[in-house]
């Protein structure tokens, strides 16, 4: 079997991380790869022309938009696949109308594992208090009488997640040793499938006033801004903690920081709005906000593992196997 022609633009900023040698080597004895560096210093003409004779694409980060109406007259380019997740900011909707038979899927369940992990950590931080609990190591003499009742533990206790995609996913199944009782927000979330996986279909309104951790995982899309409302947020019960890694704009920031000056709740913020936020912005002063640069995501060490899942997608493709990660115009419009 002839090998696949495989286009794969990206920046040279980005080589290192992204695409180091033993990853061109291990996809070049599947593939005949084409890789394109600064795809940006070409023409609107030449950029085009790179997808006259291609099979594949394994796209990357901050790649120019594609011309739906070029990719409509390449009719070899079967699929594309994202070494990311979103998608949205190089192909433009329309392509789904002009090459309904072209797929196109991403990596995103790599990204989700390592978003999964850092939500694990934050929730086990702040409901242990380590970092108010290592200050006071490091300060005090007298060790036995640590404030003990901010020592709290997973175990047993009540998460709430405000949407079920990948990453909620993922932290469920991180957190299930935990013998957590999770309550769930969803659209999409049958009470079927709820009490199949063991899970408690919830409202907002319980989620936030009943639940010991509350994470956010929905999708950034426009009936979403500001789910997270003031409203919400009084709800929060003492002691409890919330945690965005998903997007900033998921969450009222202003009502946020003004209900976390009460003190009565911590916070784990990795997203905010505008991103990054001023330097005036109250999440970078509040003791009770533990705040992270967007970092919740695959580490520099996990980078090339995108290049390699969305690779291994094409292979399974060109094997007439399954391929998975299919991103349809449905998943398109709610993706993060």
């Amino acid at each position: 079997m002839m090998k696949p022609k495989v286009l794969l633009p990206i920046f040279r900023k980005f080589k290192e991380h992204l695409l180091p040698d033993w990853i061109i080597e291990e996809i070049s004895a599947h593939m005949e790869l084409k890789v394109v560096y600064d795809p940006d210093s070409l023409s609107s003409e030449e950029y085009d022309n790179l997808f006259r004779d291609i099979d594949a694409m394994i796209s990357t980060w901050e790649i120019p938009v594609l011309n739906p109406r070029v990719i409509s007259k390449c009719p070899n380019l079967k699929i594309i696949s994202h070494a990311g997740g979103q998608v949205r900011f190089f192909i433009p909707e329309d392509l789904f109308d002009l090459r309904p038979d072209l797929l196109i899927c991403n990596a995103s369940n790599v990204m989700a594992r390592p978003v999964a992990e850092h939500t694990l950590m934050m929730s086990i931080a702040l409901l242990r208090n380590l970092f108010f609990i290592s200050r006071w190591a490091a300060e005090n003499a007298d060790w036995e009488n640590y404030p003990r009742e901010k020592n709290v533990s997973l175990l047993n206790k009540k998460v709430g997640l405000v949407g079920l995609g990948q990453i909620a996913n993922e932290f469920i199944e991180l957190a299930r040793p935990f013998k957590a009782e999770f309550h769930v927000f969803s659209r999409h979330l049958g009470d079927f499938d709820a009490e199949a996986r063991g899970l408690k279909k919830s409202s907002l309104e319980k989620i936030f006033s009943t639940c010991d951790v509350i994470t956010i995982c929905s999708a950034n899309t426009p009936e979403n801004r500001h789910m997270v409302n003031r409203d919400l947020l009084r709800l929060i019960k003492p002691g409890a903690v919330l945690v965005n890694n998903a997007r900033g704009a998921l969450i009222d920031e202003q009502a946020l920081c003004d209900e976390l000056e009460s003190g009565r709740f911590s916070a784990a913020i990795d997203v905010t709005e505008p991103e990054p936020p001023a330097m005036d912005s109250r999440l970078r002063s509040l003791p009770n906000v533990f705040l992270t640069p967007h970092s919740a995501g695959p580490t520099p060490d996990q980078w090339p593992w995108m290049v390699k899942e969305a690779a291994d997608i094409i292979r399974a493709y060109f094997r007439n196997q399954p391929v998975w990660n299919i991103i349809d115009r449905k998943r398109f419009r709610y993706m993060a």
